[in-house]
């Protein structure tokens, strides 16, 4: 079996059982893999823990891209032991990656303002609230359709195929109106039908300023709502999040609010009184 016919093999198990996207991540990163290894005059049947742990320095710099990389592989080495391709895991030894909580970056309202501007169609002004006003992930906005539109709410298809419902914000309701049936964002360009995740992405990337993503789009929304209503457990909720720690890298209180409270504490010392007794500094 080449090469082509091992990741084929490969991507039809995971079709079984995993969502497209995720698909794609995988075979990509074993298909790197594969390519790294016969630079190194090898096959990644020959590959050892060490040899995993240089190639995922070649990935990235960040913790979150390698950590990425490592279940990739790790994923892909259990198949092949599954199947017969080999005896081992050697990615299983692997050490465990730790990705550092990051921190929320919203896009502004002027960015927001500036990007609605630059609109030319309605599905255009429709990603942008989808995010904004939705907080949806690009891999969700990508899959809408029609029958997901269930009254006053959304139905959002999450990581891992959870399901959640989001309310539908008012100012969702004429550009959703525009759609009268089918996919929200039909493709004739995609066997799929609809626009790809990485399509929304780019095109939102277009609209904003340069530096703003889609993403932060949904950090928008997440400290938009958290300000308002501070209930971890209903933004993550609506944000389709399996554990509330994930929850809490994007939201941010604001600054103003901080200053506010910081400002609110009780003063019990008179500082112009204890620093008039105090010696100046040489």
């Amino acid at each position: 079996m080449n090469d082509e016919q091992l990741m084929a093999a490969y991507r039809d198990w995971l079709l079984s059982h995993r969502r497209p996207q995720t698909v794609r991540n995988r075979v990509h990163y074993a298909t790197r893999l594969l390519t790294w290894a016969q630079d190194q005059g090898s096959s990644v049947w020959e590959l050892g823990v060490q040899h995993l742990a240089g190639w995922l320095l070649t990935v990235g710099e960040s913790p979150s891209t390698r950590k990425n990389a490592a279940d990739a592989i790790s994923t892909f080495y259990r198949w092949a032991v599954t199947t017969g391709h080999a005896s081992t895991n050697p990615a299983k030894d692997l050490p465990r990656i730790t990705v550092p909580r990051g921190l929320p970056r919203p896009a502004p309202d002027q960015v927001l303002r500036k990007a609605a501007q630059r609109c030319t169609r309605h599905i255009d002004l429709l990603m942008l609230l989808l995010g904004s006003y939705g907080g949806l992930r690009v891999s969700e906005i990508a899959v809408l359709h029609t029958h997901d539109v269930l009254g006053s709410s959304l139905r959002i298809t999450g990581k891992g195929g959870h399901i959640r419902l989001v309310p539908i914000h008012p100012i969702l309701t004429a550009p959703l109106s525009q759609v009268s049936s089918g996919w929200l964002f039909p493709s004739s360009k995609n066997p799929t039908g609809h626009y790809l995740p990485s399509s929304i992405a780019q095109r939102i990337a277009d609209l904003l300023d340069p530096g703003w993503s889609a993403h932060t789009l949904r950090h928008r929304f997440a400290t938009e709502y958290y300000d308002k209503h501070p209930d971890l457990l209903a933004l993550r909720d609506l944000l389709g999040h399996a554990d509330v720690s994930t929850t809490m890298i994007y939201t941010k209180v604001s600054s103003d609010r901080l200053a506010a409270s910081v400002s609110d504490l009780p003063v019990v010392i008179d500082v112009n009184q204890v620093h008039a007794g105090l010696k100046p500094v040489a």
